[in-house]
């Protein structure tokens, strides 16, 4: 065997490690997301965290901690894993919305309607985001019919 050869053979053998890795990364993510579909959200949280050690940039698994986290009530703790997510992810407009929506669920709807016009930005035919602004836009509008009756109430005790 010459010095080519064993290159070949070492090349293989790097190559056959990282389908071996990223048949890993995608069965434990399958995992993750069958475990948080049944409400296991600590289980999904070990998951992606063992996901994660294979790959520290997967977007999936930053996800998956952040939806477990926020499902376990932690919101700082999710956007802190949604933000992580959007460095490395290649579909930016999940994680906008993700964000938009915790800041809607925190009631701070400035916020949310900044993130689903981030979402949308990025790619205008993703139906979620849309979604989450016009909930959020009807939420606005009525706060404002809630503050305009209280108004009233408050004119005719005058």
């Amino acid at each position: 065997m010459d010095s080519k050869d064993i290159e070949k053979i070492q090349n293989l053998g790097k190559r056959l490690k990282q389908i071996n890795s990223k048949f890993k990364l995608l069965n434990l993510l399958r995992q993750a997301k069958e475990e948080y579909d049944k409400t296991q959200f600590e289980d999904c949280i070990k998951t992606c965290e063992e996901a994660l050690k294979i790959n520290p940039s997967d977007s999936a698994a930053l996800r998956g901690l952040g939806c477990s986290t926020q499902a376990m009530g932690d919101f700082e703790k999710a956007k802190e894993y949604y933000l992580k997510a959007l460095k490395f992810s290649k579909h930016k407009e999940i994680e906008y919305t993700l964000l938009g929506t915790l800041y809607y669920l925190e009631d701070d709807l400035e916020t949310a309607l900044k993130y689903y016009n981030f979402a949308i930005d990025v790619n205008e035919g993703y139906d979620p985001a849309y979604e989450g602004k016009n909930q959020t836009m009807l939420e606005k509008h009525l706060q404002i019919l809630d503050l305009q009756d209280m108004l009233i109430k408050q004119e005719f005790k005058k």
